[in-house]
Order: C-alpha cells, then structure tokens, then sequence
C-alpha cells in the first residue's frame, strides 16, 4: 500500500538521490582503478617473470653448451680419464659449478672432482636422469637434490658422451641454488614483494624470503598446480608462510621450471581502501548536511502550502476566499491557478475529448507502421539469410574487427583480416572454377595456343605457390636441371594448371612434408611433375579423382575445397592436346604430371624472357641479402629489387640463417630487420663486422622504431645507412643505385 509523505521526506529522498549517485560513481571508478591497476601490474610482473625465466635458461643452457664442448674430450674417446680429471678440474674454475662428475651407464660414477682420482664413490644421486639421457640422447635439466657427495641441496646440468655413435658416459656439473639466487636478488623488488624459482616438480630452487627455510620444499600446493596448467599467468593465492599474495609466473618451455613474483595484496589495495575511505567520510558528511538542509526547507514549505487548503475547499462555489501572500512564487502561482480553474474546467473537458480522438487515430497509424515494419522485416530476413549464407566468414570477422576497434591484438587483427582475404578468395575461386567449368562444359573457352618458355612457365607459378609452402610449413622446390624444348600452350591456362596441382600438394601434405615441381622431355611432349609427401591416394579412389565435386572425403576435414580444381585441371589439359595422369602410394606421397605437345624444332618463344629463380641467377649484376621474418615484406623487397633490375636478391628469416649466408655469398649488401625471431639486426652487424671476409659488405638496417634515439644509437653502433617503416620505394632504389657497382646512378628527385 501507497504511504503518503511529508516534502521534508521527499526532500531528504531528494538529497540521498543526489549524493548517493555520486558516491556509488566514485566507489565504481575507485574499484575500476584498482582493477586497472591489478590487470597493469598482472602484465608488468608476468613480463618480469617471462625475463627472469628466460635469465634462467640461458644460465642453463650456457652450462649445458659448456659441458657438451667438454664432452668431446679426446681423453674420453682415448679412455685417459685421469687426463680428464684434470681437464674437468680446471673447467669448473671457469665455470663455477660446485663439481663435475662422469656417470657411466649404470648409473655409477665413475668421477668427481669433489673426490681424489680413483677414490670411491657413490651412484649417482638422480639416477632417473641418467636413464632419460640414455633413452632420448637429449641433455637434461635435473630437479633439485641432496647431492650425495657435496651434502647439499644441487641440481645438475648433464649431456651425453658419445663414442662411435653411443653413450658411453653422462657428464654432468653440479649447481647450488646460490647461483640463481643472484638472478633474483638482481632485480631489486620491493622488500614486501616475493620471488622464487620452481624446478619441474614445484620444488623451490632459490628465493628471495628466508631462502635457507624454504629451498628444497614444495612451493604453495595452489600456485604450482597452476603453473602446471598454464605457462603464463596471474592469480591471487598464498604464499608457503600464508600470506595472501597477488602471483603472476612464466614457466619455461625448454627446462619445465618456472619463476614466480608475488605481491602481497596488503601492498596492492592499500591505496583502494584508502581511496573508499576517504570516499565514504565525504558521501557521510554531504549527506547530513543535505538532510538538516531538507528538513528545515520542507517546513517552510508545508507552511506556506497549508495556507491554500481553504482556497482549494472553495474550487467551485460562487466565491473564492482571498488568497495568502506567502515567500514562495510557486505556492502564489498555485493560489492564481486555483482562482482560474473554475473557468478552465470547460476547456479541459474539450481537450481532453480532442486528446481521446488524437489517440484513436494515433493508435490507428501505428498499428499501419507496425504492419509495414514487420513486412519489411521479414523481407530484410529473407535477404540477409541469402546473402549471408556465401558471405558469412566475412561478415562475421569484419563485424569482430569492427565491434573490438583499438583494443584488439595485432596478432587477431591479422588472423581475422587473412581469415577475410581467405573466406573471399575461397568464394571467388569457388566462383570461377563453376564459370570456368561451365565455359568448358559449353565450349565458350577460347585459348591462346602459343609457343612458350618452360623454364619462365615454371617460374612464375613457383612464386605462388613457394608462398603457399611457407604459410603451410611445406618445403617446396623447382628442378630446373633438365635441357627442356618450347612448348606449345595456353599461357594462362598452363600457369592456372600447375597452380591447381601445387596448391592441392600442399594443402593436402603432411606437416614438414615437401613439394617439387620438375619438367622433363618425354617424346614429343613435354612433362610437367607435381611431386609430394602427402597421405596418398587409395587405389579404390583412382577413378574418382577427376570427378567434379567429389573431394574422396576431404570435405571431413579442416582442408578447404570444392573439388572442382582438378576436373577442371583435367579438362584444361585435355583442351590443350595434353594429357593428365598421376601416381599415388598411400602413405607415402602423390606423383601428379601433365604432358602438353612439344613445339616443333626452330620455334621462338613470344613470351618475355622469364626471370630466373633466386637459386639460379647468374645474369644479376649484384648481390642483395634480405633478413625479415615477415613473409609479407620479403615479398614486398622482393618486388622492389625485381623492378630495379640487375640484382639477385637473397633472403633469410633468422639472424642464423641471414650471417651463414652471408659468410658464405659475400653479398653486396645487406639489408636486416632490426626485429628479427631469434636475435636482432644488431647481431647481424656485430657478426659481420668482426669476421674479416664480411667487415667490408655495406648494413642497412630497416625498422620500425623511428624514434630519434633509437636511429642514434643504430648510427652509433655502424649501420651504413637506415631505413624507416614503412619506406618509400624511390629511397630504397636510390640505396640500391648508390651503394652496389655496375648500378645507374640514383632516380631524380
């Protein structure tokens, strides 16, 4: 039931539902901080583990590059072990290890420069690592132990010794956790804060609180079954002692140990509540000032409104009391009205018959725009459901662009953008394989027999499909090697042939598998060969496999398709007085070929001269080597050295790969990302220039990071010249011009 109230009640609800607004905004924006700040310091703190866990490894690891360089010992192949003795005695002095010990494959070891030559001693203390060395032939990591012989808790870094192909021995070095503890202790994080390092099985390996209480144990059961789960993380757990901590981690792929950092939340909402605090004594104070201020405004006014209940009595009757003068306008507004009301009673009346009619009507016209929406509806439904149905992968990525704006990852801006390219160009050549199919099927296909070039045929379709290759991780090749005659073809339609061939070897491949493209003479024909390292096909399905529409089971699988490409390739051959055949071995790959009739003796080619393959360029002038990891922008440069003519351009994607080459090209010049998948253009440079046969070769460093300290600092370290992304073209060639021999001088500007 409906309570009626005094105005100073309404006017004390007032106040509450003016401050109270306002003080749940601030409460919200308080909490929303903190929950910025938590997710902020979450990313900081996984960021400073993922570094120190990757410290980590690479202390690690440069023990086990130390020891695996000792293990080729010619003391050991010669079986002079108290020769390597001595030389295991004077390694560890370098590299600080508590000892070394040679396990033989018993796991008894055989000695440890903790003991005198040919004293006894024990087994060795993790047999089950000797045992993973002797089943993988990998170096192994251990957990943490108590070494039997330095009486401490170690772990130890081992690799195999090998002899004629087997293990004869493991070595292996003993490491305290004293020597972690230094990576931790290097970071200088904050007294309250926590940092540990795990080895595989949540055991504390070093620590930056009470270390000597704490080595050796299990870390806290919660937060190590959470890094088991996950690499990379941050949750809210307790530490060993049980002090409520907010923990991020990074666990290393390559030796299983994990670095944790945990900030006590104490430190991490201190701000918050004080911030709520301080929010709660400000709403408090408003609002008791604001309801004292109520309660003496709203008797003011229930004074002056009582005045008017006699006025109000008399609405009607042939006379009106006069009406008191109060302090408040509105309340003399309410007098006048009231004198007014008798004669404004008729007009009300009418307006509001006039408003009834108004509303029929409106009624009337909106159930007419009601009756139009739902046709329209129902019209845009039966549109969108046929648009959609070809379009929806598009529809659906552009509409997660669209809706995530700024805040989506780089990485799913590109998955989604070449998920677009991939759902459009999968539906225009669904497109035009049904056209071309249709053209064929009614003898509409008009084609240019020419005299053509194999060589520049194979060429071109090898730079589509050397693209597919890398994206699928597929190995692809061309074999140039045979002296082969002109061919007589349709340009387009042989180019489009091979492509069909070499896209359905590489999509259908296995992981790590390979491609080759080759061509032989055999008669007067001229053999086109697609080979690959696919599942094969089985012989039940031969028959089918030029059969429209019929993927033989593909369509259960991830791999797109409409299996159409090879009916079509077959009908393309066909009209081009070839012929297509193949052979399969399941399980071991496909051998596709297609034969089309040699030209006759003496013919010329009236195709352009074809462009060499990288591997075969012996009419380039110069020499450009270009490390990028990114397969779009190599496939830019590539496009710009080719349009600058008289150069052969090389490339690598890892900072490896890009010094091997050049050590072994001596290119002209090098042009290096500065960001490369394993190091950085830096690298590249140092490399070059401390090897004397490449100190001499010309570094162009490309980058994104055009700040003025950043090219300082590339111009201090001895880049020849510096490259901004995105470069323009016209500064690239001048580059090229200006810096290789046998170049035209640079483009006008």
């Amino acid at each position: 039931m409906w309570h009626q109230r005094t105005i100073r009640f309404w006017l004390i609800c007032l106040v509450i539902a003016c401050v109270l607004p306002v003080t749940l905004a601030a409460g919200f924006m308080i909490v929303h901080s903190y929950r910025q700040n938590t997710a902020s310091v979450g990313q900081s703190t996984v960021a400073t583990t993922r570094a120190l866990i990757q410290a980590v490894d690479a202390e690690l690891y440069g023990v086990q590059s130390a020891l695996q360089a000792l293990a080729t010992s010619p003391h050991l192949s010669s079986g002079n072990l108290e020769g390597f003795y001595g030389q295991a005695r004077e390694a560890l002095t370098v590299l600080t290890g508590t000892n070394i010990v040679l396990t033989d494959p018993a796991a008894q070891q055989v000695l440890n420069t903790l003991r005198p030559f040919g004293a006894p001693l024990p087994r060795h203390g993790q047999p089950d690592v000797v045992r993973r060395i002797l089943e993988t032939g990998e170096p192994v990591v251990s957990d943490l132990f108590l070494g039997p012989v330095v009486d401490n808790w170690v772990f130890v870094v081992e690799v195999p010794v090998l002899a004629n192909g087997k293990i004869i021995y493991t070595l292996a070095m003993g490491i305290t956790p004293d020597r972690l503890s230094g990576i931790l202790r290097r970071q200088n994080i904050p007294p309250s804060w926590v940092a540990a390092i795990f080895d595989g099985t949540g055991i504390i390996v070093a620590r930056t609180h009470a270390p000597d209480q704490f080595i050796g144990k299990k870390g806290a059961a919660e937060f190590v079954r959470r890094f088991t789960e996950v690499a990379e993380a941050s949750i809210e757990t307790t530490t060993v002692e049980g002090i409520p901590i907010f923990s991020s981690f990074s666990r290393s792929p390559r030796s299983g140990w994990t670095v944790g950092m945990g900030i006590p939340l104490a430190d991490l909402t201190a701000d918050a509540r004080q911030s709520i605090a301080f929010n709660a004594a400000i709403a408090g104070t408003m609002l008791a000032m604001g309801c004292l201020a109520a309660a003496i405004f709203g008797a003011r006014i229930s004074r002056s409104i009582r005045r008017l209940s006699a006025p109000a009595l008399a609405l009607g009757s042939p006379g009106l009391p006069s009406i008191p003068v109060t302090d408040i306008i509105e309340i003399d507004e309410v007098g006048q009205a009231l004198v007014r009301a008798s004669h404004l009673i008729a007009l009300r009346e009418r307006e509001r018959l006039q408003r009834e009619a108004e509303t029929r009507e409106a009624v009337v016209a909106k159930q007419v725009a009601e009756r139009a929406n739902r046709a329209k509806s129902e019209f845009l439904a039966s549109m969108s459901h046929e648009l959609r149905t070809p379009l929806g992968a598009i529809s659906g990525f552009a509409q997660l662009l669209h809706g995530a704006g700024d805040a989506l990852a780089r990485d799913r801006q590109i998955r989604y953008t070449e998920n677009i390219m991939t759902a459009s160009e999968h539906l225009e050549n669904v497109i035009n394989d049904i056209l071309d199919m249709a053209r064929l099927e009614a003898g509409h296909v008009k084609l240019d027999l020419e005299t053509l070039d194999c060589l520049e045929i194979m060429t071109e379709a090898s730079r589509t499909l050397e693209l597919q290759a890398r994206k699928r991780g597929i190995v692809f090749t061309v074999d140039t090697s045979a002296n082969l005659p002109l061919v007589t073809a349709d340009r387009t339609r042989l180019i489009q042939v091979l492509l069909n061939l070499g896209s359905n070897a590489i999509k259908y491949n296995i992981p790590g598998g390979w491609v080759q493209l080759s061509a032989i003479p055999v008669g007067s024909m001229v053999r086109f060969i697609v080979r690959d390292t696919g599942p094969g096909i089985r012989p039940a399905l031969r028959d089918q496999i030029f059969q429209p529409f019929n993927r033989l089971g593909a369509e259960l699988t991830q791999v797109e398709g409409t299996g159409i490409g090879l009916a079509l390739t077959r009908r393309l051959v066909l009209a081009m007085n070839g012929r297509i055949d193949f052979d399969s071995t399941e399980g071991e790959g496909s051998k596709f070929w297609v034969d089309l009739p040699a030209a006759d003796e003496g013919a010329t080619t009236s195709a352009k001269v074809a462009t060499p393959l990288p591997a075969a360029t012996p009419l380039a002038r110069n020499t450009v080597l270009y490390i990028e990891d990114k397969i779009p922008n190599l496939e830019l440069m590539r496009g710009v050295v080719e349009n600058a003519g008289g150069i052969r351009l090389l490339d690598a994607q890892t900072v490896k790969d890009g010094i091997a080459i050049a050590r072994s090209v001596k290119p002209d010049l090098v042009i290096t990302d500065i960001h490369l998948s394993d190091g950085k253009g830096f690298d590249v440079l140092q490399s070059l220039r401390e090897d004397p046969s490449t100190a001499h070769i010309p570094v162009v460093a490309l980058t994104a990071d055009a700040m003025q300290a950043n090219m300082n600092n590339m111009k201090r370290v001895g880049f020849d010249y510096i490259l901004t992304k995105p470069f323009k073209i016209a500064e690239l060639v001048n580059l090229l011009r200006s810096r290789l021999p046998n170049q035209p001088g640079p483009l006008d500007p």
